[in-house]
């Protein structure tokens, strides 16, 4: 039985926790460190940047929101700066390239709650410079481009520029958290393959986060990705969850056609109920393993875990302006 996985995973809160709680990437006691990254086979991991809420999870006034969302990215970036032997940021697929030819784990940049930048389209030019390369379009407020799970907002006519702006600059555009109107009015619009970076079935646990059949459908038929979420409420309906209710998951949308479109995006220190044995990222190789115990085969487990989504920024994520 193999003991070690290849992991690229869509959704990680792991960045922003650094900055607000002081923490050292290298190793800390949160979901994920690059010590314990480092016991995977590979570690590939988009961050996501969400300033948009307290602690108690209320909307912060923008200019509060953007405040900490650029001293987070200010943060990240000297933790970048401290372990460049262990870790590469990847604005582009050179970057990820270079990132596996040198053994290093590959760290993208996505953006979770655009109220950071004032849902302002003309500051998503800035936001690439950043070096991000994903955003979505809400968290779990609605805000002048469209409204959150829950809701019947749809898709604003700035909402549309939005899209319209990030997809010109390469920028993916992340549907967790956007409501079902919201995504349908996307899917009119978009010019691009699109991304539900940290969700789940609906049909296997009925919480407003998860998506339709239908909505995993036309994300695979555009040439998407789904990232299984880890977050137990979103696995079972009770709460609590196992390494069988992420099985479940991923079985179903594997029968809906999802082999080359279903990648993991675990949601790590974004939640605080994870499915029982799992602890952090070094967990990756235990839920790898188990799955291969139930039977599933190691394509499979490879595509879902690394391969899908290795595959999806090779072909999608922008590759370097000449001369830059």
């Amino acid at each position: 039985m193999r003991e070690q996985f290849p992991v690229f995973d869509l959704h990680c809160d792991t960045a922003v926790e650094l900055s607000l709680q002081h923490k050292d990437w290298a190793s800390n006691d949160l979901h994920i460190d690059l010590e314990r990254a480092g016991r995977l086979l590979t570690h590939h991991q988009f961050y996501a940047f969400c300033c948009v809420y307290d602690r108690e999870g209320l909307p912060l006034p923008a200019p509060l929101a953007e405040a900490r969302f650029l001293n987070a990215v200010s943060d990240f970036y000297s933790h970048l700066g401290q372990n460049n032997t262990t870790a590469k940021l990847c604005r582009n697929v050179e970057d990820l390239i270079v990132a596996a030819k040198e053994n290093k784990q590959g760290v993208f940049l996505s953006l979770e709650g655009p109220e950071a930048i004032g849902c302002d389209p003309d500051r998503l030019e800035e936001l690439k410079e950043l070096g991000f390369l994903m955003t979505t379009l809400t968290w779990n407020y609605p805000n002048a481009l469209a409204g959150p799970q829950g809701t019947d907002q749809g898709l604003t006519d700035l909402g549309k520029a939005f899209v319209r702006r990030a997809q010109e600059l390469g920028i993916v555009i992340d549907v967790s958290h956007l409501s079902e109107k919201a995504f349908w009015d996307l899917i009119d619009v978009t010019t691009a393959p699109i991304v539900a970076s940290h969700s789940n079935s609906r049909a296997i646990c009925a919480h407003s986060r998860n998506l339709t059949d239908e909505q995993f459908k036309v994300i695979c038929n555009l040439g998407g990705l789904v990232g299984l979420n880890l977050y137990a409420p979103f696995l079972n309906e009770k709460g609590i969850a196992d390494f069988s209710d992420f099985k479940r998951h991923m079985d179903h949308f594997l029968d809906l056609g999802g082999f080359h479109h279903l990648a993991v995006g675990g949601d790590l220190d974004g939640c605080d109920r994870l499915p029982t044995g799992f602890t952090g990222v070094e967990s990756w190789n235990d839920l790898g393993r188990w799955l291969l115990q139930q039977g599933e085969e190691e394509e499979t487990v490879n595509n879902v875990f690394n391969n899908n989504a290795v595959h999806f920024a090779l072909k999608h994520l922008q590759r370097s302006r000449v001369g830059r």
